[in-house]
């Protein structure tokens, strides 16, 4: 009998990584890889998507499905393979795509209406497998990926009634959902906001309406005001990062602001146009045609 935590290992296994070196054909393509064979079979770090089939799963599922083999060779063969970090209260976050809903239907539905977000902006973090929607909830999951392309946890948002927002337990301390746009995974810009949607709502803002490219920079969630989130980012991402708060409008952001300072980590603040409190406001109110003052221009603070 194989044991659980064995299992659970070959779960978390990097499935890109064992295909790529069982020679299997894979073609990296932004924070995962596609088959070069099946240009609808993707493969994330432990799971994999066969979008015209409507069908995904883990690493086991994989090998189990379409490798030809039973489940315990297919756990044997994985048992070896890197797995996930552990978190930094201890215990491991494991990310579960079965607990997922194929579609993502009412996450899309929440985020364009109720948020005013392009559906194309949506359908861009899925495509990209940095949005998913949650079976039994029905939360939008913005899986945290890590600097070496590993989900290391997850920020969530409630898509119905009273809004509930919250970081999946065991995420790893230190990290929050990021959007990154380079070719070579350099950066000289790290944007910092409070929440997934502001950040999906600024590259609405600079894709559609703007129309201008956001290129050598990645976008991070701080879920909050996490000043550890910020350090951790500027130090992971190493490069001469420029730091860009981009964080709401209000007290909160106003104290988080000065704390930043306090660490004398030097920064530039974008703040939505018109004293709006946050990018998802700016993007409501945009799209509703109310009068929006010109955009302030990026400055330094002193």
């Amino acid at each position: 009998m194989v044991e659980k935590e064995v299992i659970q290992k070959a779960r978390q296994a990097n499935l890109a990584e064992y295909l790529i070196s069982a020679g299997e054909p894979l073609i990296k393509n932004g924070l995962r890889y596609r088959h070069k064979e099946h240009d609808s079979l993707t493969f994330s770090r432990n799971a994999y998507y066969w979008n015209s089939r409507g069908e995904h799963g883990n690493a086991i599922d994989y090998l189990v499905n379409h490798k030809g083999m039973n489940f315990a060779a297919a756990v044997s063969a994985l048992a070896n393979v890197s797995a996930a970090p552990m978190s930094e209260g201890g215990g491991v976050f494991e990310f579960d795509r079965e607990a997922t809903s194929a579609g993502a239907e009412r996450v899309k539905k929440y985020l364009v209406n109720s948020r005013s977000i392009a559906r194309n902006v949506i359908e861009y973090l899925i495509e990209n497998e940095l949005l998913f929607q949650e079976k039994q909830s029905n939360n939008a999951i913005f899986p945290i990926y890590d600097e070496n392309n590993i989900i290391v946890g997850a920020e969530t948002h409630g898509t119905s009634g009273r809004s509930y927002k919250g970081v999946k337990k065991h995420s790893k301390y230190g990290y929050g959902f990021n959007v990154r746009f380079s070719e070579d995974d350099s950066f000289d810009y790290a944007l910092f906001f409070e929440s997934a949607i502001d950040l999906a709502s600024f590259i609405d803002i600079k894709k559609n309406i703007e129309r201008k490219r956001l290129e050598r920079c990645i976008l991070v969630s701080l879920a909050g005001v996490k000043i550890n989130i910020l350090r951790h980012t500027l130090k992971a991402f190493k490069g001469g990062l420029t730091t860009v708060l981009c964080v709401d409008n209000d007290e909160a952001g106003k104290n988080f602001i000065k704390e930043v300072e306090r660490e004398k980590i030097p920064f530039i603040v974008r703040e939505p146009k018109g004293g709006l409190k946050d990018w998802n406001e700016q993007i409501t109110a945009m799209k509703s045609c109310r009068p929006i003052k010109r955009a302030t221009e990026w400055h330094k603070l002193k």
